[in-house]
């Protein structure tokens, strides 16, 4: 392949280089809230089967695609659920599934998992990182791999054996487009992972918010690139164990992100940490939605009797857990969004309206807020929205609204977009969901003919009771303008 220009990831007058106030300012404002919910539940599920069997599927989840990430071997998404569910055995992959060997193929995932569960052993011995363990955690991981894939002086694809647990000996870039990218040369390779380990252990120190230090940590390895294979995989570990660390969700990108993920460490490669940060906030609010779904499977399914009542004994006499008053807080920030929400769209209803008139004379946008006793409307559309796509289990129980903008398009079609405002997970952890939809609705003789539902964000809102109402608003403007844009475009398609 021939080489046009090349780029220095690594920067030789500098080396990497520290946090500096400007990332340090772009901490997610939920991630604490997230931290603290998810140590409340975490005690009050403690030793239950449900918190188990949750984190043997995250493990099996982030084995899985941080390999794919790689191009190590190929798992369409249904086998993928299905390994993720009942674990990584050979009766559950065909011959075929994946263009490498299968027995190849399990041992690299069985490895991958080892060493995630190694970090919550190393994280639960309250070890501190070193150079020594991030060999380790090298070695652990690409255990089963003997050689790798590399460009002779002649340009040929040969293979050569794989230095595991120890730095490269000879220079390792990538080539992509005619670009070379160069990481830190192997004589640099030592000292540099001493600073990476020593600015960390500082992070530390310092309480550097979570998603800020895993992203750090996590670019500023891959700038050194110091293994010879492999530190992909190694930097997506690192960056888990800072989380884990945290009372966080291992970083796992799945093959849906890895245009944005690889996007997001291009931006770091240019000093700009903001992109890599956000990757790593918006996977806690996914896994967390998840999460919150635990205590509910536990209370459906009545654990046996000592099982619950060493469960309530720990919800009562958690110190750190907040009275239902101080839960009650996130309903106010709640209706302080709505009513920005609803004095919004009703600025942009006269503008839509003057538009789809175009269409139809009688066409109209009207905006609608929900009132005591039409709040639990659309418990299907959003029981729909939350298992197919978002991932969580709603809760209209405790708090439910919802503003809605309706498009009466013409006498036979009608549409609306819905922002729902409600629960997440049972019991109540002082957390609400906002997940709009998009429904159109056709009809015959003035009555419903049919319907259809639809998504219309890529995540959904979630806000926590010890939150500030201002930094939720500040949060809420620029994921609502993005909803918006995505309704324009489907009333686009309508006219």
């Amino acid at each position: 392949m021939s080489v046009t220009e090349t780029t220095s990831i690594w920067i030789a007058s500098t080396g990497i280089t520290d946090i500096d106030e400007a990332t340090l300012s772009l901490a997610s404002s939920e991630t604490p809230s997230i931290q603290t919910i998810w140590r409340e539940q975490k005690e009050t599920l403690k030793g239950t089967q449900q918190l188990s069997e949750f984190t043997q599927r995250l493990g099996r989840e982030w084995a899985i695609e941080t390999g794919i990430i790689e191009n190590l071997y190929e798992i369409d998404r249904g086998l993928t659920q299905t390994l993720i569910e009942h674990g990584f055995r050979a009766e559950l992959m065909e011959h075929g599934a994946s263009k490498q060997p299968r027995e190849f193929v399990l041992q690299l995932l069985r490895d991958q998992k080892d060493a995630l569960d190694g970090i919550f052993d190393f994280v639960a011995n309250r070890r501190s990182l070193s150079v020594a363990y991030i060999k380790e955690m090298h070695g652990a991981l690409l255990r089963s791999q003997t050689h790798v894939d590399a460009i002779d002086s002649l340009g040929r694809h040969i293979e050569v054996p794989l230095i595991r647990g120890d730095w490269k000996r000879s220079e390792n870039y990538p080539i992509r487009d005619g670009v070379k990218y160069l990481y830190c040369p192997p004589a640099q390779v030592a000292s540099e992972m001493e600073k990476l380990v020593m600015m960390h252990l500082k992070h530390r120190e310092q309480r550097v918010s979570p998603d800020v230090a895993a992203a750090w940590l996590h670019h500023r390895f891959t700038q050194i690139h110091p293994f010879q294979d492999g530190n992909g995989r190694v930097a997506r570990a690192l960056a888990s164990l800072v989380l884990v660390q945290a009372d966080l969700f291992p970083l796992t990108i799945s093959r849906d992100k890895k245009t944005e993920y690889i996007d997001a460490l291009e931006a770091a490669d240019s000093g700009d940490l903001r992109a890599l940060i956000e990757v790593v906030a918006q996977f806690q609010r996914s896994q967390f939605r998840k999460a919150l779904a635990i205590s509910e499977n536990v209370i459906a399914e009545r654990v046996d009797v000592q099982g619950a009542l060493d469960a309530l004994i720990r919800t009562v006499s958690s110190d750190a857990k907040p009275n239902a008053e101080a839960l009650s807080d996130v309903f106010d920030i709640a209706r302080a969004i709505e009513s920005d929400l609803a004095n919004n769209l009703a600025e942009l209803s006269p503008k839509l309206t003057s538009l789809i008139k175009r269409k139809d004379r009688r066409a109209v946008a009207r905006v609608a807020v929900s009132n005591e006793a039409d709040s639990y409307y659309f418990k299907a559309q959003i029981m729909k929205n939350a298992e197919s796509r978002y991932d969580y289990q709603p809760a209209q129980r405790d708090y439910a609204s919802w503003v809605a903008l309706n498009l009466s398009l013409r006498a036979e079609r009608r549409a609306r977009l819905v922002f729902t405002f409600h629960g997440i997970g049972r019991p109540f952890s002082g957390s609400l969901v906002c997940a709009p939809f998009w429904e159109t609705t056709d009809y015959e003789n003035k009555l419903p003919a049919g319907s259809e539902v639809r998504p219309i964000a890529s995540e959904p809102f979630i806000f926590f009771y010890n939150e500030k109402v201002d930094l939720v608003a500040t949060r809420f403007k620029p994921w609502r303008d993005e909803v918006l844009k995505m309704a324009l475009h489907e009333l686009g398609k309508e006219l």
